[in-house]
C-alpha cells in the first residue's frame, strides 16, 4: 500500500438508522428523541434494534445453547491482523477452494486470524439489500468454506452481507460458532482492496446476548 496511506482508518461499518435493512423477520429499528435542547437543555433519546441490525457481531449462543453470549467473547480475538479476500467474482456459494486460492495470494495472510470476505453484494453496492427477499443472494459460504476456515485457525470471519448462510438452517453458522469462530456481518466493504490490515470490532457488552452491533475499522498498513 502506498506510503501516503500508512495508518489511514477505513470505517467498514454499516450505520444504523430507521432505513437501516435488516434480515427478514428481525426488529425495525427505532430512534425516538424523548428530550431536546430546546426543551429541556439537552438531548435524549430511546434506541430500539435487534443484537443483529446493521454491522455485527453473532456470538456463539446465537446458535448454540448454552454457548458463550457476547459480553463472555475473548476481545482480543476482535482485534488484529487480519487479511481481506476479494470474491466478488463468484456468483454462486463460496467454497474452500475460492478461499485457500485467494488466501494464498498473501502469502497465507500474513499469519491472520481474522478472515473478511468481500462478495459481489458489496462490489455492487448491494450490502444493504438482503431484507428484500427476493434479492438473489451470491455472497454466502458453503460447508466447505467452513471448514476450510476452521482448519486454517481463524478466530473471526466477517462478511458483507447480512448472514454467512444461504438458508435459515445456519449450518455454517453451527460449524464456526460451535468451534468459537466469531462472525461479523453486514460489514461495508466497498472501497476496501484486497490485502492485510489492523482490525478493530468491539461489541457492546449487553450482559447474557447473542450478539451485538458493532463499529468496525480497518487501519491501512500500521
Amino acid at each position: 500500500m502506498a506510503g501516503s496511506m500508512r495508518g489511514k482508518v477505513i470505517d467498514i461499518s454499516v450505520g444504523i438508522s430507521t432505513d437501516t435493512p435488516v434480515y427478514p423477520g428481525d426488529p425495525i429499528p427505532e430512534i425516538e428523541r424523548i428530550a431536546s435542547i430546546e426543551k429541556d437543555g439537552f438531548a435524549v433519546s430511546r434506541i430500539s434494534f435487534g443484537s443483529h441490525t446493521g454491522t455485527h457481531i453473532d456470538a456463539p449462543s446465537h446458535v448454540i445453547k448454552d454457548g458463550r453470549t457476547i459480553d463472555q467473547v475473548p476481545l482480543d480475538n476482535l482485534i488484529g491482523r487480519a487479511v481481506v479476500l476479494d470474491l466478488a467474482a463468484k456468483d454462486e456459494a463460496i467454497s474452500g477452494n475460492d478461499l485457500d486460492v485467494a488466501y494464498k495470494r498473501f502469502g497465507n495472510g500474513a499469519g491472520s486470524k481474522i478472515l473478511l470476505v468481500r462478495t459481489r453484494d458489496s462490489h455492487e453496492g448491494k450490502y444493504t439489500s438482503f431484507s428484500d427477499p427476493s434479492h438473489d443472494r451470491t455472497g454466502y459460504l458453503d460447508e466447505s468454506a467452513a471448514e476450510w476456515i476452521l482448519d486454517t485457525g481463524f478466530n473471526v470471519v466477517g462478511i458483507d452481507t447480512q448472514s454467512v448462510d444461504a438458508e435459515s438452517r445456519m449450518t455454517v453458522h453451527r460449524l464456526l460458532l460451535g468451534k468459537g469462530v466469531l462472525i461479523v456481518e453486514c460489514l461495508d466493504l466497498q472501497v476496501v482492496e484486497e490485502g492485510v490490515y489492523f482490525f478493530a470490532c468491539l461489541p457492546l457488552k449487553i450482559i447474557g446476548c447473542d450478539g451485538s452491533p458493532t463499529r468496525a475499522i480497518l487501519i491501512m498498513d500500521p
